[in-house]
C-alpha cells in the first residue's frame, strides 16, 4: 500500500508542474535556512571540540571592582494634628551607592592566589587572549593572533590536534619556547600542514620557538579559543605575571566534575568576592567575579550584557519567536497550496470512498503524499545547504567560525522535516477525509 501511495505521490507531482516547483521551492528554502541557523548555533554552542565537556565547565572571564560610599537620604513628611496645625516628621536614610567601578580580565597572581583552590573545580585553565604576534620567514611577514596559557588549558579543553601534542607543566615553568598552533596558521607560515612541521622553529616577534603542535582550528571564534597559536604564558613579560593588582589580562575556565557542581562552584566564587578585601590605597571596596556556564558566556558576549540570566533571555527569547514566525509564514502558505490540492481531487476522494475505502485510509492517503513532497524539498535543502555551507567556509565569510554538519546538525535536520510534513499536511488530509461521498461524486 505504501508503494502505491508513493508512486500516486510522484505522478501528483508530474500532474501540476508549477505547483510542484512552489510546493518544493518552498519547503527547501525554508529547511536550507534552518539548516544554516542550526549549524550556526552548533558551532557556536555544540558539543564540538573544544568544547565536548561544555557542561562540566564554568567560564570566569572578568572580574569587575566597584567603590561604594555611603549616602543620606533626607525625607521629610508633612503631619497634621487634629486642631488642624502642621508638624514635620525628619527621616534620614543612610545607603550606599556605586561612585566608580572598573571591569576587565584578571591579572594572573590574583588567579592563582585567590581562584586557583576552588574546593569544587577538578582544574583551571588559564589564558590571556587579545594579543598579536608578527611571524618571520623567507622575508615575509605574518601577524598571528596569540593566546598565552597554562598547561591545565589543554585538559579543560579537549583541541583536536592534528599532530603533535600540547606543552606541559614543566614547559610551562621553564618558560620552554614552544607553540602550537593551528592548522591554518601553520599552512600561512610554513606552507603545508604535515607531521614533519613538529620540532620545526618559527621566528616570533624576536624569538624562536619550537613547534609541540598542530590544531585542528575550532569552529567558532569564541574569546576562550580564537587564537592562531599559542603559547606558555611563562614566555610572557614577567611583569605582567607578577603583578598583584586585581586587573590583569588572564581569563579562567574551571572544569568540574558533574554540571551539578557548576553551581556550587558559582556559590564559592562569589562568596570569596564578597568577602575579598582590597588592600588600604585601592580605590575600591567591593569586587564581583563574573562566572557562567557555556551557554551564558556566548550569550552574554553576543549581546554585551554582564547578567547571565538576563543576557540568556535577551539572546534567545526573540531568537526562538523569529524562528517560529520564520517557520509559520510558509507551514501557513503550504497548508493553504495543500487544502487547494486535495479539494481538486474530491471526485477521485468520492470514487475511493464509494468502493470502500474509511476516512482513516483517505486520511493516510494524503499524509503520506505531503510527507513524500516534503522529504523531496528536504533532501533538495540539504543539499542546498550543503553547497552553501561549503562557500562560507572556503571563503570564510564568516570570520573564524565555520559552519558545522555534523551528525547532530543533520539528524535535527530530519526531524524537522518530519515536523514540517505532518504539521502542514495534517489539516488538509483530515478535512478530505471528512468529504462526503455524495457531495464529492456530483463535483
Amino acid at each position: 500500500m505504501l508503494q502505491n501511495y508513493l508512486t500516486l505521490a510522484l505522478k501528483v507531482l508530474r500532474r501540476k508542474p508549477f505547483y510542484a516547483f512552489v510546493s518544493l521551492f518552498g519547503i527547501s528554502f525554508t529547511l536550507m535556512i534552518l539548516m544554516l541557523l542550526t549549524s550556526l548555533f552548533d558551532a557556536g554552542l555544540g558539543r564540538n571540540q573544544p568544547m565536548t565537556k561544555r557542561d562540566r565547565l564554568l567560564v570566569a572571564p572578568m572580574a569587575e571592582r566597584l567603590r561604594y560610599e555611603p549616602d543620606t537620604t533626607l525625607s521629610i513628611e508633612t503631619i497634621y494634628a487634629d486642631d488642624g496645625t502642621e508638624r514635620y516628621d525628619t527621616t534620614e536614610e543612610i545607603t550606599e551607592n556605586v561612585v566608580s567601578n572598573s571591569n576587565g580580565p584578571m591579572s594572573y597572581r590574583f588567579l592563582m592566589d585567590n581562584l586557583a583552590d576552588m574546593e569544587a573545580a577538578e582544574r583551571m585553565a588559564i589564558y590571556h587572549d587579545g594579543n598579536f604576534t608578527d611571524g618571520f620567514i623567507d622575508g615575509r611577514k605574518f601577524t598571528f593572533s596569540t593566546y598565552y596559557t597554562n598547561a591545565d588549558y589543554w585538559r579543560v579543553l579537549d583541541f583536536d590536534f592534528r599532530f603533535g601534542q600540547p606543552f606541559n607543566e614543566a614547559d610551562v615553568a621553564a618558560g620552554n619556547q614552544k607553540v602550537v598552533l593551528t592548522d591554518r596558521a601553520a599552512r600561512a607560515y610554513f606552507g603545508e600542514v604535515t607531521a614533519d612541521l613538529l620540532g620545526r622553529e618559527m621566528l616570533l616577534g624576536r624569538r624562536a620557538f619550537t613547534v609541540a603542535g598542530v590544531i585542528n582550528r575550532p569552529l567558532s571564534d569564541s574569546p576562550m579559543f580564537g587564537g592562531d597559536i599559542y603559547l606558555p604564558l611563562t614566555t610572557l613579560d614577567q611583569r605582567s605575571l607578577s603583578s598583584t593588582d586585581v586587573s590583569g589580562g588572564f581569563s579562567a575556565i574551571f572544569e568540574v566534575s558533574s554540571p551539578e557542581r557548576r553551581k556550587v562552584l558559582s556559590e564559592e566564587i562569589n562568596f570569596m568576592a564578597e568577602h575579598f578585601t582590597f588592600p588600604p590605597e585601592s580605590d575600591y571596596n567591593k569586587l564581583k567575579i563574573m562566572n557562567a556556564s557555556i551557554p551564558e558566556a556566548y550569550a552574554m558576549r553576543v549581546v554585551q550584557e554582564q547578567d547571565p540570566a538576563r543576557a540568556l533571555r535577551i539572546l534567545f527569547i526573540p531568537v526562538v519567536i523569529l524562528l517560529l514566525l520564520f517557520v509559520a509564514l510558509p507551514l501557513i502558505n503550504l497548508i493553504n497550496l495543500n487544502i487547494s490540492r486535495v479539494y481538486e481531487r474530491r471526485a477521485e476522494i468520492g470514487v475511493r470512498k464509494a468502493f470502500g475505502a474509511e476516512a482513516r485510509d483517505v486520511l493516510l492517503q494524503f499524509l503520506f503524499e505531503n510527507l513524500v513532497i516534503t522529504a523531496i524539498g528536504g533532501a533538495i535543502g540539504l543539499v542546498l545547504a550543503f553547497f552553501l555551507i561549503w562557500y562560507i567556509n572556503t571563503n570564510d565569510l564568516l570570520g573564524i567560525t565555520r559552519l558545522s554538519l555534523s551528525w547532530q546538525v543533520v539528524f535535527y535536520y530530519f526531524i524537522v522535516i518530519l515536523l514540517f510534513g505532518l504539521l502542514s499536511g495534517i489539516l488538509p488530509a483530515y478535512r478530505v477525509s471528512r468529504t462526503n461521498v455524495a457531495n464529492a461524486l456530483r463535483g
